[in-house]
This record gives C-alpha cells, sequence and structure tokens, in this order.
C-alpha cells in the first residue's frame, strides 16, 4: 500500500552536498599518484652527502690561526673565572662559506622528496615546487630568518639557501603540514 503524498518530495540534496563537499576535502589532499616529476624522483639515486671540497684547515686563514699569546691569557682568564658563572653558550657556531654544491629537494604534493639530506656547510639546498599546488617551507625554529611563503612559492617557483652553519633544520609546509607530521623535511649539515 502507498502512502499518499502531500506534494512535497523529499530529496537527499543536503545528504549528496555534504558527501560531495566531504569527497572533494579528501580527494584534494590524497596523494596526486605518479606523475613526470615523482616518476623522476622515484628514478633518481638516494640523496648522498655532498663532498668536501675542502679541508677544515684550508678554512682557516692567518689572521684566524690561534696564537700561543692567546692561548695562554685565554687560560689566565678562564683560571680566574672558573667557578663564578656558567659556560658561555652563546659562542656563535662556526660558519663555512658557500662551496659550489647544491642539492635539490623536490616540493611534491603533500611531500618533499628528499625527506632529509645531508650536506656539508656551505651548501646551497634548491627547493623546487614541482606539484600542482602552492606550498611553503616554513622553518621549525619559529626564530629562524629563512624559508618561503606561499605567495613565492607557487608551482614552477624555487627557493634556496646556502645553509653555512651545521646543525639540524627541520621545516615542513604549512598547508600541507605540521611541525610534526605531513609534508616535513630536515636539512642536517655537517662540518
Amino acid at each position: 500500500m502507498r502512502r499518499p503524498t502531500t506534494g512535497k518530495r523529499r530529496t537527499a540534496r543536503p545528504f549528496t552536498a555534504l558527501l560531495a563537499v566531504s569527497a572533494l576535502a579528501l580527494v584534494a589532499c590524497a596523494p596526486d599518484g605518479p606523475d613526470a616529476y615523482t616518476a623522476a624522483a622515484a628514478d633518481a639515486p638516494p640523496a648522498t652527502r655532498a663532498p668536501s671540497t675542502s679541508e677544515p684547515a684550508e678554512l682557516m686563514s692567518d689572521e684566524s690561526a690561534p696564537d700561543e699569546s692567546a692561548d695562554e691569557s685565554a687560560d689566565e682568564s678562564a683560571d680566574e673565572s672558573a667557578g663564578d658563572s656558567p659556560p658561555d653558550d652563546s659562542v656563535p657556531a662556526e660558519t663555512f662559506p658557500p662551496n659550489g654544491e647544491t642539492i635539490v629537494v623536490l616540493g611534491l604534493d603533500n611531500s618533499f622528496r628528499e625527506e632529509i639530506i645531508e650536506v656539508e656547510a656551505g651548501t646551497e639546498v634548491l627547493w623546487e615546487n614541482r606539484g600542482r599546488n602552492d606550498h611553503n617551507v616554513v622553518p621549525v625554529d619559529e626564530t629562524a630568518e629563512w624559508g618561503v611563503e606561499v605567495a613565492d612559492f607557487t608551482p614552477g617557483d624555487e627557493y634556496s639557501l646556502v645553509f653555512d652553519t651545521p646543525g639540524e633544520y627541520p621545516y615542513y609546509c604549512s598547508i600541507h603540514g605540521t611541525a610534526e607530521v605531513g609534508m616535513t623535511g630536515t636539512v642536517v649539515v655537517t662540518g
């Protein structure tokens, strides 16, 4: 037996609209699958440490070479201040000049390739946005003064930085991840 109709037709439009919006949101954040860029990245050799172009001894100029009189005065001042205050951790880390090496990191949709790279201090890291979406490169250390904003890292754009100080430099894309998960990467700089 059929129910009598009142002239109103019941539709599933609100549910269908919700389902369509949900599906669109999931597709937008899903991996894009292989394309010309990801295939090239998959065939590329794994990231390696850039070769050293000079020995640390060669980096010291005559002006920066230690002399004995400086050592003696340093020893005397160390003896005088021993135990008076905690050690000074504000000594700046040694920096290195550019060495001519460049390592490329691909910014694909939802990932950086290679995610972790190890380079010698003085190496330039070049990020290329090879995805179909806008990205950015945001250092995890909020006080750091490097990185690139979304407006300057659209598909096809590049950003580079010479890492001249040894250390670990984690970063992420704030559109497709957080400092801990998602589209993240790390540059490990060795001395």
